[in-house]
């Protein structure tokens, strides 16, 4: 385990190693093999930027087989760490079992012994549990740590079926315990967007409008197949007001179908300051699927919506009256992408950050 400080979390990610973070690599024990999959520091960052713990589960029987020793390995991770360190990720801790897969060793996944170690180390009791790799173990590990499975495409999926048991799991989609993404950054905004529809469990019309922006994109492929222009607003969206309601009402008058994508806790706070956002992003969502213009719901963690653009591929890019069309920070991306980019709402007399300003006013006059 490395060495880490505890911290408060909000849910723990259980992230295997080779063909999950890594390219796979049979028994790799050489550092020089070592190389990351596309976008996981990235993938990766965003967990630690929303207060997620990335712990490494990893079974390393090669140790037992007498293929290399825990030196070989501590190497083999010390580059792992450095190259996702280097891309802006942080690990919270790494734990492995050298057990042969008939040892019976309770620390050799799926067996729960390494999460278990995670708990007590981290202070991670209560949190809401995600495994996250390529085997079918992976996706067992996770439902048995009282949590989900999420199995990614990167490494040994096309040699496993999921077993019956967990196929079963698999089928019973109104307990949603297990997913499959194509890659550790799909299966990261599966597990936010997840959190989210916790916090919103009884609204029928959220969970009918808000997906990830992996799933939202397969609905936005087949509307657009089906002959339907869509529109795509993107936003803070902190503080609901009129012009947020003209924005998106003009916005959905430019096509058939409006999709919402919102900055992320994490990414408001960045833009905006600490303190911000004023309401959680399950709350900004809900308010949001209320409001009729809305057709679908999504989150991005990054700072602009350049990568919702490239996943999506919305017909219209609306903006509000606080940008003129040569000055849109996606500007570059929508034209590379062939995407029309038009301005929607009425000229902008208000802002969250006013609304905020004169709460705060009237607070220090004793008026509120």
């Amino acid at each position: 385990m490395m060495e880490t400080a505890k911290r408060a979390f909000r849910a723990v990610a259980l992230l295997d190693r080779d063909g999950t973070i890594n390219e796979e690599v049979n028994y790799l024990y050489n550092p020089d093999q070592v190389k990351l999959l596309p976008d996981v520091a990235q993938a990766i960052a965003i967990l630690n930027s929303e207060d997620v713990a990335v712990v490494i589960t990893t079974n390393q029987s090669g140790i037992g087989r007498g293929m290399f020793d825990e030196a070989a390995l501590s190497a083999v991770n010390e580059k792992l760490l450095g190259d996702l360190n280097a891309g802006g990720a942080r690990i919270d801790a790494i734990y492995f079992c050298p057990a042969l897969p008939d040892a019976g060793d309770p620390r050799r996944k799926p067996s729960r012994g390494m999460y278990d170690d995670a708990v007590r180390d981290l202070g991670l009791a209560g949190l809401p549990v995600y495994s996250i790799g390529d085997r079918t173990l992976d996706v067992e590990f996770g439902v048995r740590c009282s949590g989900k499975g999420i199995r990614v495409l990167t490494g040994h999926q096309l040699k496993e079926d999921l077993p019956l048991d967990i196929r079963m799991l698999h089928d019973q989609r109104e307990r949603k315990l297990i997913f499959t993404t194509e890659n550790l950054l799909q299966a990261v905004h599966v597990l936010l967007a997840d959190l989210d529809a916790e916090c919103v469990k009884n609204d029928s019309t959220f969970h009918k409008k808000f997906a990830d922006l992996y799933a939202t994109a397969q609905s936005i492929a087949e509307e657009r197949a089906q002959g339907n222009r869509v529109v795509l607003a993107n936003g803070c969206f902190d503080l609901l007001h009129g012009g947020h309601a003209s924005y998106l009402a003009d916005a959905r008058a430019l096509g058939d179908r409006l999709v919402v994508a919102i900055n992320s806790n994490a990414s408001v706070r960045r833009l905006k300051g600490n303190g911000r956002p004023i309401l959680s992003e399950s709350d900004r969502l809900q308010l949001l699927a209320a409001i009729r213009y809305v057709d679908y719901l999504t989150v991005f963690h990054e700072d602009s919506a350049d990568r919702v653009l490239e996943v999506l591929r919305p017909d219209i890019h609306a903006k509000g009256t606080d940008y003129r069309s040569d000055n849109v920070p996606e500007l570059e991306t929508t034209r590379r992408l062939g995407i029309e980019t038009r301005i929607a709402g009425n000229p902008k007399e208000n802002s969250s950050r006013d609304i905020i300003g004169t709460i705060a006013e009237r607070a220090r006059k004793g008026l509120v």
